[in-house]
């Protein structure tokens, strides 16, 4: 009769062994193989050396189609730029530039290193030749905002944004120094291309939801006012003074109150809120409060100065201002104020003349501040 004795326990130690050689057998394996082999006349089995392998069936693009629409929706995957499927959304459509008719960008066309930049008096002497060279006829402004349309799609919205003073930059531009200006707002003007790659949760959340506040716009406006319309834009300069730009979500129009300008805000914060709830917090953040049971924004948020700017800047009537949350949305008409302007758009001609100008012309303040100043391959 053949012998019989009881398997050796699992090993406490394990030795190195070349791979084709190792048992990968279990012991209760072993254990029946050696009661058929009692009990039989069975061949001996040859031992397993390599772990057994489970059959994964292959997914295709139409099964990961889901997961890939949710990491396009939030995410914007670089991987997905590769797929058929996908890569439309990866592609910036510029419209063909008018060469002829568009201003230099002045980040570009007004730096010389042969400049000492030691000396602010004597940099800022060399900054009074340039000072016309922020000017724009209105053809060149017209050409301007029709090749800037994809606004932070295109790279030429930036370009043209470099170093002028913008409807969304004016309210920290007017709380600074123009002796000691704070190294985040000269940066944010003077190389707006370093701020492309900057994207939080914030931000997405408020772009991916501006259409749908844009809609929930339209829709209301179209049943009250008469042969109403609106249409996308880009970065306007206005030739009165061509220091300061705005890029606003739309301008719009109607027969009853002529032209306007659309600023859609998604604010993350308050994104399951209604606007009274939002409103009941009592948060300073929040751009809306209530006077006289009406909605207004609040004159002193910088909200306010933006849409000023906006209006201004565009010509226009008025500027809508929709404030959108998951929840609810509203309308706040915001009508120009002059007084309230004037001291701004001062404070922001003296910021392009003695703080934008010594920083594209000598990189002056950069030198200082040890910014990383983009190259023209870099923008």
């Amino acid at each position: 009769m053949p012998a019989y004795w009881v398997l050796p326990s699992n090993l406490s130690k394990i030795h190195p062994e070349v791979g084709y050689r190792i048992n990968y057998t279990t012991s209760v394996t072993q254990r029946k193989t050696l009661d058929q082999r009692i009990n039989t006349q069975s061949t001996t089995p040859a031992i397993r050396s390599r772990a057994q392998k489970l059959k994964t069936p292959q997914g295709n693009l139409e099964d990961l189609s889901p997961l890939l629409d949710t990491l396009l929706h939030h995410s914007k995957a670089v991987g997905l730029s590769g797929m058929e499927k996908y890569y439309a959304q990866y592609t910036q459509h510029t419209a063909a530039a008018p060469s002829s008719a568009l201003p230099p960008c002045l980040a570009k066309s007004l730096y010389d290193e042969s400049i000492d930049a030691s000396d602010l008096s004597a940099v800022l002497l060399v900054c009074e030749k340039h000072m016309n060279a922020v000017s724009v006829t209105d053809e060149q402004a017209a050409a301007v905002e029709e090749y800037t349309r994809q606004q932070h799609l295109s790279s030429a919205w930036y370009d043209y944004r470099s170093g002028r003073i913008t409807a969304s930059k004016m309210h920290a531009v007017y709380a600074t120094s123009l002796e000691r200006p704070s190294h985040t707002v000269l940066k944010q003007v003077c190389y707006p291309h370093t701020q492309h790659t900057v994207s939080t949760v914030q931000t997405r959340w408020g772009i991916s939801h501006e259409g749908d506040a844009r809609k929930a716009y339209t829709e209301s406006r179209a049943a009250s006012h008469t042969n109403f319309k609106i249409e996308p834009c880009g970065f306007i300069i206005n030739s009165s003074f061509p220091e300061i730009g705005a890029s606003p979500d739309g301008l719009t129009m109607c027969e009853c109150c002529g032209k306007g300008c659309l600023e859609v805000k998604c604010p993350f914060k308050y994104r399951s809120c209604s606007i009274q709830q939002a409103l009941d917090m009592k948060d300073k953040d929040f751009c809306l409060q209530l006077s006289s049971n009406n909605l207004q924004l609040k004159r002193d948020h910088r909200f306010y100065t933006q849409i000023q700017t906006q209006i201004v800047v565009t010509q226009s009537n008025h500027c809508d201002l929709v404030v959108w949350t998951e929840n609810d949305f509203t309308v706040v008409r915001v009508f120009p104020d002059q007084e309230f302007w004037e001291p701004r758009l001062q404070k922001a001609q003296e910021f392009f003349k003695k703080v934008c100008l010594p920083e594209l012309v000598a990189k002056y303040y950069s030198k200082d501040m040890q910014l990383h100043v983009p190259s023209e391959r870099e923008q």
